[in-house]
């Protein structure tokens, strides 16, 4: 069997987001703030849905992402089960395709798809220098008022629930220009995630039933490659 380094088009799409895409093969320049400029109301609002990801603890939710390529004028679906138990520590267990799985254990990010690249499974340090160092969900909830520009997008409906969208743009060079979170005014839950990359891409990923204060198990974000499986690791090959 011929095995194959995922391709970062592959990790980008595995990875829910083009954090780990961007961090691979280096960062974006931050984008203009699509005119507008910071919103007091929806930097509120942000500052507390951030309030509440740092007192919930764990959290897990199920979530379905659409992966839009312009250029392509292609559209992909996948979906699966979020978890994540303190900043970098999270697993994504997809159920579309089934069997795909990410999991960082805030030391190691494994990437495995076997959908796409069988027969292997992809192995990244996690540092804030290291290719694994992203945090899918979270790093849009810690300092956000220091690291991103915050506007208000306006209202609109989610599953016919009012919501409110808050942008966000990098201040300084990231793996993306720009992100869009949905959240519910009264709670302050965040209901839907999207991520613009340079190239125009767009990832939306969409929340139900979130759990908070999850109590995860020891092996809850532990990955072994199965048998057979041929781990490949970047950071021995330098």
């Amino acid at each position: 069997m011929r095995l194959r380094r995922p391709s970062l088009a592959l990790l980008a799409l595995a990875a829910l987001g083009a954090p780990l895409a961007a961090q691979v093969r280096g960062t974006v320049a931050p984008a203009a703030a699509a005119g507008r400029g910071e919103d007091a109301g929806a930097k509120a609002l942000l500052d507390r849905a951030a309030a509440q990801v740092q007192r919930a603890g764990g959290f897990r939710a199920p979530f379905t992402q659409r992966i839009t390529n312009p250029v392509l004028g292609a559209t992909q679906a996948t979906a699966g089960t979020y978890a994540q138990r303190g900043p970098g520590v999270f697993s994504i267990d997809f159920t579309q395709p089934a069997g795909d799985r990410i999991v960082s254990d805030g030391k190691v990010l494994w990437v495995y798809v076997p959908s796409a690249t069988p027969g292997q499974v992809l192995k990244l340090p996690v540092g804030s220098a290291a290719p694994g160092g992203v945090d899918l969900v979270g790093q849009f909830f810690t300092r956000p008022s220091q690291r991103f520009t915050i506007g208000d997008a306006g209202p609109a409906t989610l599953d016919g629930e009012a919501v409110r969208k808050v942008q966000l743009v990098p201040r300084e060079p990231m793996g993306f220009l720009r992100a869009i979170v949905w959240l519910e005014p009264r709670t302050a839950t965040l209901r839907q995630l999207e991520v613009t990359e340079a190239s125009g891409m767009t990832r939306t990923l969409r929340f139900a039933a979130i759990q908070r204060g999850v109590k995860f198990g020891r092996d809850a974000f532990a990955f072994v490659p199965p048998t057979g499986v041929k781990v490949i690791d970047p950071s021995a090959m330098r």
